[in-house]
C-alpha cells in the first residue's frame, strides 16, 4: 500500500508544449554558468587535495582518516545544501536522488582512481581503514535501501529509525577509525 500518491495542485508546474528563441539564450546561459561553477568546484578539489596531506602529517592522523573524514566531509557539503534546499522546496525525489546518484557517482572515482595508479591495481594498497569505511558505507547504504523500501511515518526523534540507524553507523565508524587509525 504505498503511502502517497502523487496529484496535480495549484502548484504544479505545467510542462511548456515548446521553447522560444529566449529561452534558448536562457538555457545557454544557465549551461555556461554551470561550467564556470563547476571549474571552481574543480580548483575547491583540487586545494583540498593538496591540504589534506600536510594536514594529515601536521595533526598525526592517517591518510585514511583525513580522507575518510576531513575530506569527504567537506566536498559533500555542496551535496548536502542541494538536499536540503530540495527537502525545504518540497521535491524529495531530488533530495534522495541527489543522494544516492551521488553516493553512486563517487563509488565511479576508485575505478578512475585504479586507472591513474600507474604501480598496479589501487585495491591492492588499500589499508585496513578504507578497507572498514567501504564496509561501513555499503551497511549504510543498504540501510537506505531498506528504510526505502519500508517507509515508516515516524520514529525516534520524529526521524526514521533508518536515518538513526545512519547516524550511528556514520559517527560510530568516525570514532573507531579516529581510534584506530
Amino acid at each position: 500500500m504505498p503511502m502517497w500518491l502523487p496529484r496535480k495542485t495549484k502548484d504544479t508546474p505545467l510542462e511548456p508544449s515548446n521553447q522560444s528563441r529566449s529561452e534558448n539564450r536562457h538555457l545557454w546561459r544557465l549551461w555556461l554558468n554551470f561550467a564556470g561553477y563547476a571549474a571552481i568546484v574543480a580548483l575547491a578539489g583540487w586545494s583540498l587535495s593538496q591540504l589534506a596531506v600536510p594536514l594529515g602529517e601536521k595533526t598525526g592522523l592517517s591518510h585514511g582518516v583525513v580522507g575518510g573524514v576531513f575530506t569527504a566531509v567537506s566536498t559533500s557539503i555542496p551535496e548536502l545544501v542541494v538536499a536540503i534546499t530540495a527537502v525545504r522546496m518540497g521535491a524529495l525525489n531530488l533530495a534522495v536522488g541527489d543522494i544516492i546518484g551521488g553516493n553512486a557517482f563517487d563509488t565511479l572515482f576508485i575505478a578512475a582512481s585504479d586507472v591513474a595508479y600507474r604501480e598496479g591495481s589501487i585495491y591492492a594498497v588499500m589499508t585496513n581503514i578504507e578497507q572498514f569505511w567501504l564496509a561501513n558505507s555499503m551497511l549504510m547504504t543498504s540501510v537506505l535501501l531498506l528504510g526505502l523500501i519500508y517507509r515508516q511515518r515516524y520514529g525516534p526523534g520524529n526521524i526514521g529509525l533508518e536515518s538513526v540507524t545512519l547516524l550511528v553507523l556514520y559517527f560510530g565508524g568516525v570514532v573507531i577509525i579516529s581510534i584506530v587509525g
